[in-house]
Parts: C-alpha cells; sequence; structure tokens
C-alpha cells in the first residue's frame, strides 16, 4: 500500500472512530438532559404512547441516554454506556417510532435505529484507542501510553 495511505489511515482510522463516538455520545447526552429537565413531563408522554411503567421507564430512558452518551463522548466504560444507548434506541425504534414507517419525515424510525447501529458498533467494538478506556487500559498494562496510536 503506498506510505501516503497508509499514513492517512494511521490518523484517519482512530480520528473517524472518535468524531463517531463523540457525536454519538454528545446527541445521546443531548436529548438524555433535555428529558431529564423535566422527568414528569417525560413520563407522561410516555404514557400517552402506551409505554409500561412510564415513571420507571422515564428514568431508565433517561439514563440510557445521558450516561450512556456521556460515557460515550470520553469513552469511559463504553460497552456499558453503549448498551445504555442500544437499549434505549431499541425501545425508539420498536415501541415509539417503528408503526410509522422508516423515514423519519412521519416519524419513522430511520434515526433512531441510526443511534442503535452506532451504539451496537460500540458494543462490540469499544471505544477505540483515542479513548479514556484505552488510556486506563494502557496505564494498567505499565506501557508507556501515547496519545498518537
Amino acid at each position: 500500500m503506498n506510505e501516503r495511505i497508509e499514513g492517512f489511515l494511521r490518523v484517519g482510522r482512530p480520528l473517524t472512530w472518535t468524531l463517531l463516538r463523540v457525536v454519538v455520545g454528545l446527541i445521546m447526552a443531548v436529548h438524555g438532559w433535555m428529558k431529564a429537565e423535566d422527568i414528569t413531563a417525560w413520563a407522561g408522554n410516555l404514557e400517552a404512547m402506551g409505554v409500561p411503567l412510564p415513571t420507571l421507564n422515564a428514568y431508565l430512558s433517561i439514563a440510557g441516554e445521558l450516561l450512556g452518551g456521556l460515557g460515550l463522548m470520553v469513552g469511559l466504560l463504553t460497552p456499558v454506556a453503549a448498551l445504555g444507548v442500544v437499549g434505549t434506541m431499541a425501545v425508539a425504534v420498536f415501541v415509539v417510532h417503528f408503526p410509522n414507517g422508516l423515514l423519519a419525515q412521519k416519524n419513522g424510525f430511520e434515526y433512531p435505529l441510526t443511534l442503535l447501529c452506532a451504539g451496537l458498533f460500540f458494543l462490540v467494538n469499544g471505544a477505540g484507542s483515542w479513548s479514556l478506556d484505552a488510556w486506563i487500559q494502557c496505564r494498567r498494562s505499565g506501557h508507556e501510553c501515547s496519545s498518537r496510536t
């Protein structure tokens, strides 16, 4: 492979991995924060949508979105954070949006499905090399840790 391409990929892979993780985490955290600002209203919305145990599910969805999003943003406890995103978005897809079809313009499930798949990616693959998880793992191994890898 060409050295320029190899150099680009050496930086591009962890950069795009991190960019995706931070953006998905930010989106999730903001949505969780919005719900946390008025939990009673959010629980009422869940009840109106027919979600069982709306108060409990309000707290669970806020935890999944806010805490999961923050964890993804910094790449800390990434499998746990990603599980919060996956669980919340699975409910959004299959309970709330699925009856409306795919397209977002009809309140469909395309957007939460995209976030669900991104969450699955991080659940399976981890946070990547530019994350707190990677830094902690490196420190525990006793190696010198570099921000370049």
